[in-house]
């Protein structure tokens, strides 16, 4: 007896669906569906030409580590990407309050802070925060409650959380600065630690050589025709028993035995047939905002001395509103010589003949409902033949997308050339066919009017 190779459909081309197909490539025939023009997701390196000079950009993801980006790591490896030592400094502009940096010469860049007591008070309460939150976390001892919630309780100044902990966690995640204080604060310090933010020796970042492209190219050259770039799924839905069915605008239906889900969660609710109500339901809650990110040579944008310039930059408006401007000289080791950053929700446009660009991105958010609808996700993977991926899975990073991507690759029988590190196992399981949970409308109908 001959046993016939799965045919599974991905829809999402960032690194969780481009990981998933990758893994899959040679134990299923895979077709990766995006409705972009291009495959990268987030990965997305943009050609400039500053005044007679070419440069790569990276306009969404950056940087990385080894030690927290485990898969991610070893995939630049196996696909011989390059890399180059980045750093990941952090700045904060703030009109009414102070001006500093993380680098050593940037912390009393504006030298009032060196005689200012207030100053000097942050920087002990951020030691203390240090020290009371890696203490819970070793002590298993955090409790269910939001950050803000734990803030209050113990006691945190405004100045700690307008100066510090509140506009660095909004640069990190790409979250509005007021919606950072719903953040369960059992994840949100586990971050911190992992990433050794709470600590004086932190991790050696790192940045794609050539920009993010390069190792979306080399995936993508890997998968070949399995490609369908631009496309514009109508529908998801149930095809009989062990069967999925994906219907594309002005093409014929195409059936799998399983589909990953690889994009975002309202993005997939949207494709999802009513039929996959427990899906839908689950998906419903998990929240997004969108950002738009302007690639341009404004300096205006960046904080107002030099010397407190780091590679993140927060950025406060008269009105409160944050900002995020990403130093891409300095991350990308691009020519100094023509500054190049990319600004995340800018407080105020930069001057249309410094703009090379405007992109829209939308991030995951995270509150208590959030996370109970990620759970959620997790309990049905696998159900009716679906599986979800994204960063928005875990903690909104590229890792996280990668390591979900190749959670559901692998319980579809795909594998990769080094010890994974996963966090779940799945299992493809398909509900018995009833054929009353379909649409009565014939598919040759539906497809007709369109």
């Amino acid at each position: 007896m001959i046993n016939r190779r799965r045919r599974i459909a991905v829809v999402g081309g960032g690194v969780a669906g481009l990981g998933a197909a990758w893994a899959l490539r040679e134990s299923a025939d895979v077709v990766v569906y995006d409705n972009a023009p291009r495959f990268g997701g987030h990965a997305w390196t943009v050609d400039i030409d500053h005044t007679g000079v070419r440069m790569p950009v990276d306009i969404g993801f950056i940087c990385f580590n080894r030690p927290n980006y485990p898969n991610f790591t070893q995939l630049l490896q196996h696909l011989d990407v390059k890399t180059v030592w980045t750093d990941m400094s952090f700045a904060v502009t703030d009109p009414n309050g102070y001006e500093w940096s993380s680098d050593p010469w940037g912390l009393f860049a504006w030298k009032r802070n060196a005689l200012d007591p207030k100053f000097r008070g942050l920087l002990k309460e951020i030691i203390a925060f240090n020290k009371v939150a890696r203490a819970q976390l070793a002590a298993n001892d955090v409790p269910d409650m939001s950050l803000g919630a734990w803030l209050d309780l113990h006691g945190y100044s405004e100045l700690f959380r307008r100066s510090y902990l509140m506009p660095m966690s909004a640069a990190i995640w790409s979250t509005p600065e007021q919606m950072m204080p719903d953040y369960p604060v059992h994840s949100f310090l586990q971050f911190f630690d992992n990433h050794r933010l709470m600590h004086l020796v932190r991790p050696i970042w790192r940045t794609v050589e050539g920009g993010s492209r390069s190792y979306v190219e080399k995936l993508t050259a890997a998968l070949g025709s399995s490609l369908r770039p631009s496309a514009h799924i109508e529908t998801i839905r149930p095809a009989g028993p062990g069967k999925v069915q994906i219907i594309e605008r002005n093409k014929p239906a195409q059936v799998f035995d399983a589909v990953i889900m690889a994009c975002h969660a309202d993005a997939s609710r949207s494709m999802l047939d009513q039929s996959y109500d427990e899906q839908r339901l689950a998906l419903g809650s998990v929240k997004f905002s969108q950002n738009t990110a302007y690639l341009h040579h404004d300096a205006s944008l960046m904080p107002r001395r030099k010397m407190a310039w780091g590679s993140w930059n927060v950025l406060k408006g008269p009105d409160d509103r944050v900002c995020v401007s990403y130093w891409m000289n300095r991350l990308q080791k691009l020519p100094k010589s023509r500054q190049v950053f990319v600004t995340l929700n800018p407080v105020h446009e930069p001057a249309k003949d410094k703009t090379f660009g405007v992109y829209e991105f939308d991030h995951p958010m995270y509150d208590g409902p959030s996370a109970a609808a990620r759970r959620a996700v997790q309990r049905i993977q696998g159900r009716d033949g679906l599986f979800f991926a994204g960063a928005w899975l875990g903690d909104g990073f590229h890792e996280a997308g990668l390591r979900t991507g190749l959670e559901a690759a692998f319980a579809l029988g795909g594998s990769v050339p080094w010890e994974a590190t996963t966090q779940h196992t799945h299992t493809l399981a398909h509900a018995p066919f009833n054929r009353s949970s379909l649409s009565p409308v014939p598919i040759a109908a539906h497809m007709a009017a369109q």
